[in-house]
Order: C-alpha cells, then sequence, then structure tokens
C-alpha cells in the first residue's frame, strides 16, 4: 500500500522563487496519496499570502497553514510534521523545483529497503549531493532544462542509492515510522534554523535508520534565499552543536568526501549528457601550468558554448593525467595512471562521440597521448602558445630572461633528454600531422617556419579579439599636476621584465623624476621600493583598480615575444594609452592605435627614461579624446576562425560502455589518483619559501642567490606557476 505523504513547504521571503516552486510540484501529477502543505511563517511580505490564498482556493489538496507569529524554520516544519500522524513527509524549501515524476522516486527508493529512514535527491546545490561539482553548488547545467536533467537522472540511474551521513535538507523526504521513533526537529537548540536535520539524520542513525541519496531523482536548488545574511552566523553555530552532539559527526562527513561513492552515479550522467548532446565534442590538451593556455580554452569553451562541449586532459605533477569534463578547474575529473591506464581512457573517450582533438601544449603530457588521434580517427589541431616545440624551452630566453633565438645555446641552458635534432624530428611528427598549426599572430608563424616549414599554419587572434574589436577608442587621463603614473600588469619573471621595470623606477628616482611606476600584480623577487606594488588582482576587478590607481599610461616590459597577451587585450578595453616593445605579438596588434609607443625590447635604462619622459610630455600637451583607433589590424586571414570553421567536421563513433566496465574503471581512477598525494609536501614547502621571502630577510637572501638557481629550486619543487601556487 502506498503511503500517504505531506510535501511541507515553509514560507517567509523570496516571492519570485516561492511562485516557481509551487507551479513546478503543482504541475505534475504522481501516483503516491500526497497533499501540499503550505505554512506561512509570519511572511512580511503581504503579496505572498496573496498568492498563497489564491494557490489554495484552485487546488484542493493543498493545506495552507499560517503562523500567528514567526516561528522560524525548525518551528514552522515541526507544526507540519505534526499535521498528520500517519503521513511520511517531503521537507522542500521555497527556493527549489521539481520535475516529472519526482516524488514517486523519492517513495520508492524510501521503501526500497526496511530501514530506510531519510531520503535526499541530487541536486546543483546540495553539499554532498551536488551535481555536476561534487560539494559545491552550481548553475544548472548549460543547455539543459530542470525536466530534462531529472528524466536524465531517472533513465541513467534507476533505483540508485548511495547511503551518506545526513541528509541534506532542501529536499528530504522522510518515513514517517522513522519521524515517530526519532522525534521532531530539535527547535531549541537549533533556533531559527541551520543543522537540524543533519541533527535529526544522526539521532535517526542512531537508531538504526538508513539516510540515502537518491540517485535517479535531481531537484534544483537556488540557495541562498532564506536568511542569507545570517547565514555565516547560523552554519558556525551550528557546526558548534553538532560537534557537541555527534562527536563523529563532522569525520563521517569528511569519511564520505573521501571515499565519494556517489561518484559513479555522477560520472553515468555526465558522460550520457556528453553522448546526448548535439554540439560537437572536442577534447582539449595542455599542460599544467595555467597562464594564458589555460585561460585560451576555458575563454574558447565559453566562445563557442552554443556549438561545442569541452573535455580537458591536463597533466598532473609526478604522473599521469586528469580527464576534467569542462574547462575550469573545479570541473568534475577522472584520474588516468598513464601509460598503463592508456587503453581504459581510449575505450571511455571512443563512447563520447569525440568531433576533434586540440593540442594546445605538450610539457609533462605522456607521449602515448599523441596517439589519440590515430586511437580514435580524429583530426587534430595544434595551438602554439609559445615556443615550447622548437627546443623545449617556452619563452626563448637565456638566464638573463632575454630573448635569443640561437637554439644550440639555448638547448644548453635548458637541458633536453634528447638532442635537439631528435627533438624536433619528434615534434614534426605532431606538427605535420595536425590540420591546422594555429597561431595567435604572424609573427609565431614567422617564428616557427623556420624549423618547421611545411605545416599547415593558420592565424587566429584568440576569440576575446573577436569578441571585444573594434576596441574602444584612447583616452587620455594624465593631470599635469602629479607626476606620471606608470603601471605594469601581471606576474613579471625576468622574461616579463621585472628587472627592467626596477632598473628604470630606480634611476627615474635617483635622478627626481616626475614618473611614479606601479605594479599591479606581483614579481618573481621583492623589488625595490621605487616599485609602488598592489599585489595580484583578478581580472573583473582590473577596470577598479586602474582607476584607483589612476593609471596614466601602461607599459609592457617583456624581453620575450609573447605570441598574444591576454594583458594587452585587457589594456585596450580599458581604452589607456601603451608603450610596448617592438617584440612577438605588440607591433602587429597595435598598428595604427593614437597614444600608443613601440620601442625597442633592447632599450637600456636610460634609453627607456628618455623615453618615458618624452610620453610625459606628449600626454601632458595632448587633449583627453577620446582618440578614435581607425582601421583597426586583423590578420590576412581576417576574424571569424573560432566562429565560423574551427568546428569544422564530423562527430566520431560511439561505443557503448557497460556499468560494470565503467564501475571497475571508477575503481581503478581512484585507487591511482590515492598514489599521488605525495606531490603536496613540495607544493606547501614552496609556499613556505615563497611567503619568507617576502620578508626583510628574505628579500636580502633572494638578492643573493642566483635567478637560474631559485628557478631550479622552484622547477624542483613545483611547475606550477607561482600565482598557482598562491590561489590555491
Amino acid at each position: 500500500m502506498s503511503p500517504s505523504v505531506d510535501v511541507i513547504v515553509p514560507v517567509y521571503g523570496g516571492r519570485e522563487a516561492l511562485q516557481r516552486c509551487l507551479a513546478s510540484v503543482l504541475r505534475y501529477p504522481q501516483e503516491a496519496n500526497w497533499r501540499l502543505v503550505i505554512i506561512n511563517d509570519a511572511s512580511p511580505d503581504p503579496a505572498v499570502q496573496q498568492d498563497l490564498e489564491k494557490v489554495a482556493a484552485e487546488h484542493a489538496h493543498v493545506v495552507l497553514l499560517e503562523n500567528s507569529q514567526n516561528l522560524g524554520f525548525v518551528g514552522t516544519v515541526n507544526r507540519g510534521m505534526s499535521l498528520d500522524a500517519d503521513a511520511d513527509v517531503v521537507l522542500l524549501n521555497s527556493d527549489t523545483e521539481v520535475a516529472n515524476d519526482w516524488l514517486d522516486r523519492l517513495v520508492a527508493a524510501a521503501y526500497s529497503a526496511e530501514r530506510i529512514g531519510t531520503v535526499t535527491p541530487f541536486s546543483n546545490n546540495a553539499t554532498i549531493c551536488s551535481f555536476p561539482r561534487f560539494c559545491q553548488s552550481s548553475e544548472l547545467p548549460r543547455h539543459w532544462s530542470l525536466a530534462e536533467m531529472d528524466n536524465l537522472f531517472a533513465r541513467t540511474n534507476r533505483g540508485g542509492l548511495v547511503d551518506i551521513p545526513t541528509g541534506v535538507g532542501f529536499c528530504q523526504y522522510i518515513r514517517r515510522d522513522c519521524l515517530a521513533q526519532t522525534g521532531l526537529f530539535d527547535e531549541k537548540r537549533f533556533g531559527r534554523g541551520y543543522g537540524e536535520e543533519n541533527d535529526f539524520c544522526r539521532r535517526a542513525a542512531a537508531q538504526g535508520w538508513r539516510n540515502v541519496l537518491c540517485c535517479d531523482t535531481f531537484v534544483f536548488h537556488e540557495g541562498g534565499v532564506s536568511f542569507s545574511h545570517e547565514q555565516e552566523e547560523r552554519v558556525a553555530r551550528a557546526q558548534e552543536i553538532l560537534k557537541e552532539l555527534h562527536p563523529d559527526y563532522q569525520m563521517l562527513v569528511e569519511r564520505h568526501i573521501h571515499e565519494d561513492p556517489a561518484l559513479l552515479y555522477r560520472i553515468r550522467v555526465l558522460l550520457e549528457m556528453l553522448r546526448r548532446s548535439p554540439r560537437r565534442k572536442v577534447l582539449h590538451l595542455t599542460h599544467h601550468l595555467g597562464g594564458g593556455t589555460k585561460k585560451h580554452i576555458r575563454e574558447l569553451s565559453e566562445w563557442l558554448s552554443n556549438d561545442m562541449d569541452s573535455l580537458v586532459i591536463r597533466p598532473v605533477e609526478g604522473a599521469g593525467i586528469y580527464l576534467q569534463f569542462g574547462p575550469d578547474d573545479d570541473a568534475p575529473r577522472l584520474f588516468f595512471d598513464l601509460p598503463a591506464m592508456y587503453p581504459s581512457l581510449v575505450r571511455l573517450l571512443r563512447s563520447l562521440g569525440l568531433s576533434r582533438i586540440h593540442f594546445h601544449h605538450t610539457l609533462g603530457l605522456e607521449t602515448c597521448l599523441w596517439g589519440l588521434p590515430d586511437d580514435l580517427g580524429l583530426p587534430f589541431d595544434v595551438t602554439l602558445h609559445d615556443y615550447y616545440f622548437i627546443n623545449a624551452h617556452p619563452s626563448q630566453t637565456d638566464a638573463r630572461g632575454r630573448y635569443t633565438p640561437d637554439l644550440q645555446s639555448q638547448a644548453s641552458s635548458y637541458p633536453l633528454s634528447v638532442s635537439l635534432e631528435e627533438w624536433q624530428q619528434n615534434q614534426q611528427q605532431l606538427l605535420y600531422g595536425a590540420e591546422r598549426v594555429i597561431a595567435p599572430s604572424v609573427w609565431t608563424v614567422d617564428v616557427y617556419r623556420q624549423y618547421y616549414p611545411n605545416a599547415s599554419y593558420q592565424v587566429a587572434w584568440h576569440p576575446d579579439s573577436e569578441e571585444h574589436m573594434p576596441w574602444p577608442a584612447v583616452r587620455n587621463p594624465v593631470e599635469t599636476e602629479r607626476p606620471l603614473r606608470v603601471l605594469v600588469l601581471g606576474a613579471l619573471s625576468p622574461e616579463k621584465g621585472a628587472d627592467v621595470l626596477e632598473a628604470v623606477a630606480m634611476e627615474g628616482a635617483r635622478r627626481g623624476q616626475p614618473l611614479e611606476f606601479h605594479l599591479l600584480g606581483y614579481a618573481y623577487r621583492p623589488l625595490d621600493s621605487a616599485v609602488i606594488e598592489h599585489g595580484a588582482y583578478a581580472e573583473a576587478d582590473l577596470p577598479g583598480l586602474l582607476e584607483e590607481i589612476g593609471t596614466d599610461l601602461v607599459w609592457f616590459t617583456a624581453l620575450w615575444p609573447e605570441t598574444y597577451s591576454y594583458t594587452l587585450s585587457e589594456v585596450l578595453e580599458a581604452g589607456l594609452p601603451v608603450l610596448a616593445p617592438d617584440l612577438g605579438a605588440f607591433p602587429e596588434r597595435l598598428t595604427g592605435r593614437p597614444l600608443t609607443w613601440i620601442r625597442s625590447w633592447e632599450s637600456t635604462t636610460d634609453e627607456w627614461l628618455k623615453c618615458l619622459t618624452e610620453v610625459a610630455g606628449v600626454l601632458r600637451t595632448e587633449a583627453s579624446g577620446p582618440f578614435a583607433w581607425n582601421n583597426q589590424p586583423w590578420p590576412e586571414t581576417g576574424p571569424g576562425f573560432y566562429q565560423s570553421n574551427y568546428l569544422k567536421g564530423k562527430a566520431g563513433p560511439v561505443d557503448s560502455l557497460s556499468d560494470g566496465w565503467l564501475e571497475e574503471l571508477m575503481q581503478q581512477c581512484r585507487s591511482a589518483e590515492a598514489g599521488q598525494g605525495n606531490r603536496s609536501f613540495r607544493e606547501q614547502l614552496l609556499i613556505h619559501l615563497l611567503a619568507l621571502r617576502q620578508g626583510r630577510v628574505g628579500r636580502l637572501v633572494s638578492r643573493l642567490v642566483p635567478v637560474n638557481v631559485q628557478r631550479k629550486l622552484k622547477r624542483k619543487l613545483s611547475r606550477k606557476p607561482i600565482h598557482e601556487l598562491r590561489k590555491e
């Protein structure tokens, strides 16, 4: 006999979310014997009460209750759970939405075993029950409606259950016999709400009841509607109470997160989402160093999001790779120990219907991955983000960080495991096999053609140019009453010109020049106080920071030929005057731009100071603008490559995978990943050394240790860029 169920929705604020919630509950018929119990907890919004009265009048199976005074969440749901002593209950937040036969599946899960007490579905925002990112909130997956997502879970994970240490209160089914034995929520301790469902679940577990995740149901949860301003305080208080009442609670949650028994069910759905997607699926291979390469993959994925799904392979320091289901760092991922697990990787990829492979970098990648195009029968591209394919030296700079395109000297200063000739023969196989070798500047192609003349080159500026061009007009913000504020942006290595900036700033200060030098970012070592350092910045904050600093001129100090420069794009968008070196992509991207100066990258300190003084004179006598940038440059191939031509080609075959094989693969991936934990100690040591270097003693020591020695030590401890380590 099917149980009767009260679906209890406590209401206070959030009118629009509430309307969507109630409409979704009432939209779908269920086989279960259920009614909707809405409890208005003295909402201060009279429109909410009007909405509720209308819903109750139009639907016979809706019960509307009103608290004469505000009881808070716990008191309100306790009132609802006490309404019918025989009915099971579903506690449903007013900022959720449901679809299809959601309730029938929760009922089926609750009665699939004798001692199941609580049932929680998957959601986009439900901590340990979250999808696609475990323990992280996210939006509803792009291009999928709630009904489609829920149907996908129903088909893919039919009947799947996972034991969890606690249910999650956004949508929690509680059997009446469990509720009767365990008792209501603890209103005295948990007051107006937060942590009460965790306490209930642990009390139920102590009575022998199971808390389970219902893997075949997905409910949308907006989150943050109720008492958002008080949330941090309530979370902290709830954690203290839970620790006191249930000393093993945190340990159980941490063990569950570590073991992640629902991973198989999330991966099943992710794979099915990819198989069913009508978009082209591209596999991007890259290094693990972040920077512009990482940004390009994310940008490209966003730019083509309506037409492309992205998977990413990146190496893990030590051994193996991650296969990421998306371009972001926190995207769901699987670890593969290569080359041992290469056949399994190929089999998994063959089940997804990929259409193209894109090599963005091969640093740190196992060479077996170069066989993916042949093993998957797919065309592939290579993008030249730097000069690594020439001789394993990305920037082509010497020990001083200065551009020196002499292969023999570079090969000796950046050791190869093979001879230079063997290295280039190996890279040639990849570059000549590519359908397109994509370069973000003409300069890059000109350099590579000296070594790989027969590659199929395609010059294409990154999608941010397609998105933002024409760039804004240039403005002149200079105020004549103060020194010229010269800003350098980014993470400055020797190659990026940290030493040049410091030398010019120090000499300018010594001479009393009316110049003020700022660094928005950080250098590879502490710089002299003549440079005002502002620290790292988030890209979204840059426009405000440029105004706050009062930037007059942005100076690019690079001593290596950057292939594109996203930082330049940010400055072009800001419309500020620019001083840049005659190296790499800068000259071709800045052709014809007003209030823009290109000077020799080999300029001496005196020459840079003279140039800056001349620029200051021009800016102080010019009008404020804006100055239109007419005839903005494009490569000869013109705009639109990524939008129009990048995704050509057909999808490959889709092979089927058995549940048994996939489950075995999950176990192999997790076992292999568990062996990679020893690398974190080295990174933590490096982070500690970096922090010490910021102190007075550290600054002195760092000046005594040669740069190449510092680099060798840094590479030994970690090959991640410093900004990535600091972020972690």
